[in-house]
Formats: C-alpha cells, structure tokens, sequence
C-alpha cells in the first residue's frame, strides 16, 4: 500500500491483556471499551519528523504518524468486548512472513477516521521480555528474529510494538561497523549458476503453460516420493471415474521416488512439460520442485497429505529447528488447498504448512471412505491371508513405528531396544506381531530363525493401512498411524523408549504422555506388562474416536471433488 498520513491514539481502552507463544503460534487476547464490534489489523507505522522507525517523536494520546502497512488479523474466538487471535508467524501476512518492521497492533472505530493502537495490561507488559524468539534455518546461517518492546509517550499507556528481522551471519561481529556477511567468489557463482538453472525451468514452464491452454477440465495426480498411486489420491481417483467424470476430465498421472535423489535436466524438463497446462494438481507428500517454479494462477495446487495426525514436528512446526524449512521457498507455502481429515485438525496442518487456516479445508480423509464397510474389510482380510497364510487363526499385533534421524538419508530405528526372546515368548501361541517399519528407515530387524513363526518383519508390498483391517493391536510411537487405527475401536500401545529425547531434538507439536489415545510405555518392560495384562487405557482411544470422528460418514472423496474441483 502507498504510504498514507494518519492519526493515532493510544488512550488505553484497547488493550492487550494477554500474550504467550505456542512453537510458532503467538497467542494474545485484546480486551475494548467500545460496544461496537471492531476488526483488527497489525500496522507499520512511523511517525515525523522523519521515516525511521524511531519513537523519539511519538509523543501524548493524539499523534500523527504515516501507515506504510497493515495486515488483516482475524480473531479465533469474539465474545462482546474480548477477542482472542493466534497468528501463524509463519504465515501472518497471508502465506509469508512478516517483512523487517516494527508493526503494532490497532483497529479502527466507525465514529472516527483515526488509527486506535492497542496498548498492553501492565501484567502482560511484564512477560514482553521472555517473548523473544530466534528461528534460524539455512543449516543455522540465517534466522528470523521476533521480539517485543515497548513506548509510553503519555507515562500511563504503554505500547507493545512486535519487532521482526530477517538476520544473516557475520563473521566479523568484533567489529562494530561491519553489517553484513562476506561473501566468496565461489560463492557468488555458485548462486548464479543455481539461480540461472531455475530461471531456465522457470521459462521453460511459463512457455509450455502457455502452449497448453487451460479449459478447466485437466487434472494430475503426482507423488515424488512412492512410484505408485495410493492413499488419498487413489481413492479420490478412484470416485471420480466411478462418478463417470474421467469422461469429463483429462487425468494424467506421474510417480516416482525422486525425494533425496539426483534429477538430470531431461527429468526436470519432462516434468516442467507434465505440469504445465494443468488445472489441478494433486499430492500428497512433499515434492521438492514446488519449493521454487511458480505455478500459473489459474492452477490450482492441493495437498492431500498421506498422513493423518502425528506428534512428530514436520514442515513449520519445525521452523527455528535442525532441517527448518525456508522462509519462503518451500513447497508447504504454495498449496491452494490443503485438505485435512476434521476441523480439530485445521491448526495442525496450519502450522506444518505456514499457511492461514482459510486454505485448510477439513473435508475429511479420501482413504477412510469405506474403512467400515463389511465387504471392503473382508475383501483386505482375504487378500491379507492369502499372502500369509501363517497368520490365520491367530491374533495379530502390529508394529509400526516411525524412524530416527533427521531425514530420508540418515532413518534407522535402535531394535536393541526390543527383546526379541520376550516377543517370542509372550506370543505363545495366540499372537503373531508384526513389524511394518517407515518405507525411510534403512536399517531391517534381525530376527533368529527360531523366532520367525511367531514374529513377522513385512516389507513393501503390504500396505500400512490395508493391515489395519487385520490387526487386533497396534503399537506405535510418534507416528500418526494410530488416527486412521482408531476409528476401528482397537486398542493402541505407544512404545516412547527415548520420549524426553525425541520431544526435544526432533521436536513435537503436542505431549505424547498428555494426549496419546491409549497406554504410553516409555520402556520394554512396561510394554510388555501393558500387553499381558491387557491395559491399553481404551477410553482415551474412545475419547479420541469420538473426537475425530463423531462426524465420520466415508463420503470425504465425494466432498473433496464438489468443493475442489467442481466448485460446489
């Protein structure tokens, strides 16, 4: 917005009273005077003699300033005077950061042209300086910088002003007067070499959407990290055809496991010429090459997300962490659309994707359509059994954990920490457990051919969601396989040997010992005692059906295709 001149009060009868981060969520309430309703924005303003962002003329209730910026804020809760806001940092200015500023938060009233600034409680004054926070990413060369201070032009109203830096790192910070990082030759190159590359692409795909004109009717379904439809997307697919609508529409398809691995220019360009021209793009898991082509406005990006609520921290929930995403270039930031499995789940999959909630659409689950239904769970059982024949008569448990490190390249999982003779000699012969490890972790179970009859390592070919169907029990840990497994009234077991570490290097987004659906074991012992004496702590996977899926009517495809693609 052009710079416009205004005048501002801060009286004090707008005030914040209270304000507290969660991760990346700045949580405050701001209580009014005024009996009217009042919209909230967060400002960039300066005040004369000149456009600095120095105070030293803020001066009195009544002051004249200049509004170079303001940012819509849309309070969660509104209850007559009192409204209570979480701002997304990752996302309060739309999709994207807060630009370098000191802003303020203010409203307007219908009486009156002026700005009224928010001022602060003297209690929430006092926390403003605990609120500092450093997020840095790039491998912690860079970092964004958020804090608070204060000005109280009148010696009664104090003003909280929300300060927000993007900072690189200077080597040379003994020096005062050096302000910036030095940068090689070899640097320098490098970062032309890579910016004319993605130029290339970027030309190359501007020039092929606009050979390939869009009529609204093309559609792509696209995984870069499995080499086959499944999940979500399948099941989306699979309603459209049977709607007939594959007669109306153009679907196109492309996977392939490319995450982690060396593309070369022909497979970057074939995959520029499959994008271009489309309407719609599904996914369900990151795809690298969004982090930076620009997509034409008139397509339409949707996150379908394989999974469904996890503990574990990924995307922007792990902003300011060890792999933090980047600010800006990433491909959580250029979703049209993110589809998520119930409303409770909107803040979730706002914080990994740094988006506003108004593009979280919670239309349900594509791959829970039908997870009741009597001949589908048969038909998953027979199909199972066949392949299996060992298991049959037998009561299955399955183990299914996430893996441990930082990414693709470096997932193991510790089996040290389980006692392979225990399993084998709690399971008897009543119980078969099997272990489905995370398609990532690189490292397999050894199990002694002794043991093998009675516990089972799976591999690839048998799908994590089609062996919930067959499954009495389900042992897990940060993984969000226990959603979908809830809604079957089983009981689950949450295996956390290394729960105080995991929660604070790799980061959660919420208590496992506090809101896990089921019995928490924090070591080998406990779990087995869990499982021989039968204490799940069911009610709380009760509770957490009931949760989730009170609404639950399997029709989630038929909702996505309405609103998404036809525009219902």
């Amino acid at each position: 917005m052009k710079p416009i001149t205004v005048s501002c009060i801060n009286d004090g009868k707008i005030r914040v009273t209270s304000i507290s981060w969660e991760r990346i969520f700045l949580d405050l309430t701001i209580e009014s005077s005024y009996d009217e309703a009042l919209d909230f924005s967060i400002a960039k303003l300066v005040f004369p003699k000149d456009d600095s962002d120095d105070d030293s003329q803020e001066n009195g209730t009544v002051l004249k300033g200049r509004l170079l910026g303001e940012i819509p804020l849309d309070p969660v809760y509104a209850d007559g005077s009192v409204y209570t806001f979480r701002i997304n940092i990752t996302a309060a200015n739309d999709r994207s950061f807060l630009d370098n500023a000191r802003w303020r938060f203010m409203t307007r009233l219908k009486k009156d042209s002026n700005i009224h600034i928010c001022t602060i409680s003297y209690e929430a004054a006092h926390q403003l300086p605990e609120l500092s926070r450093v997020f840095s990413y790039g491998r912690s060369k860079y970092a964004y910088n958020v804090w608070f201070t204060t000005f109280c032009g009148d010696s009664v109203n104090i003003v909280p002003i929300l300060n927000s830096r993007f900072m690189i790192e200077n080597p040379d910070w003994r020096d005062r007067y050096s302000v910036s990082e030095r940068r090689t030759v070899k640097g320098k190159l490098n970062c032309l070499v890579k910016k004319s590359k993605l130029s290339l692409m970027q030309l190359t795909y501007d020039y092929c959407d606009k050979v390939n004109r869009k009529n609204g009717r093309s559609i792509l379904f696209m995984s870069e990290t499995k080499p086959y439809i499944w999940g979500n997307l399948k099941y989306i697919d699979d309603r459209l055809r049977e709607r007939g609508l594959d007669k109306e529409f153009d679907i196109s398809y492309t996977f392939r496991q490319a995450v982690g691995k060396h593309n070369s220019a022909g497979g970057w360009m074939r995959m520029i010429r499959m994008l271009a021209g489309k309407d719609f793009i599904f996914v369900d898991d990151l795809v690298p090459i969004f982090n930076t082509l620009r997509l034409s406005k008139k397509t339409k990006l949707i996150q379908v997300w394989h999974a469904g609520e996890g503990f574990k921290a990924v995307g922007y929930s792990r902003f300011g962490m060890k792999s933090s995403p980047h600010p800006e270039e990433n491909c959580h930031k250029k979703y049209d659309y993110v589809i998520t499995g119930s409303e409770r789940l909107v803040d979730v999959y706002s914080e990994a994707f740094g988006l506003p909630r108004k593009y979280i659409l919670p239309l349900g689950m594509a791959r829970l359509d039908g997870f009741l239904d009597s001949d589908t769970i048969k038909a998953k059982q027979d199909a199972f059994y066949a392949s299996h024949p060992e298991c049959k008569g037998k009561k299955l448990i399955l183990f299914a954990p996430t893996f441990r490190g930082t990414g693709q390249k470096h997932a193991h999982y510790d089996y040290d920490m389980l006692d392979m003779k225990r399993i084998y000699e709690f399971c008897a012969d009543e119980y078969i457990w099997m272990i489905k490890m995370h398609p990532f972790t690189r490292n397999k179970p050894e199990i002694p051919e002794e043991y093998r009859n009675r516990i089972l390592c799976l591999d690839k070919n048998d799908d994590l969601n089609d062996l919930y169907y067959v499954s009495d029990i389900l042992i897990t840990d940060y993984s969000s396989a226990y959603y979908e497994f809830a809604l079957m009234d089983k009981p689950i077991l949450f295996y956390t040997y290394d729960r105080d570490v995991y929660e604070i290097v790799r980061g959660v987004h919420k208590s496992i010992l506090k809101t896990a659906p089921g019995k928490v074991c924090d070591t080998f012992d406990e779990l087995i005692q869990a499982l021989e004496n039968k204490d799940y702590d069911f009610e709380k996977t009760k509770k957490f059906k009931d949760e989730n899926f009170g609404a639950y009517d399997g029709n989630a495809a038929d909702r996505i295709i309405d609103t998404v693609i036809l525009g219902k």
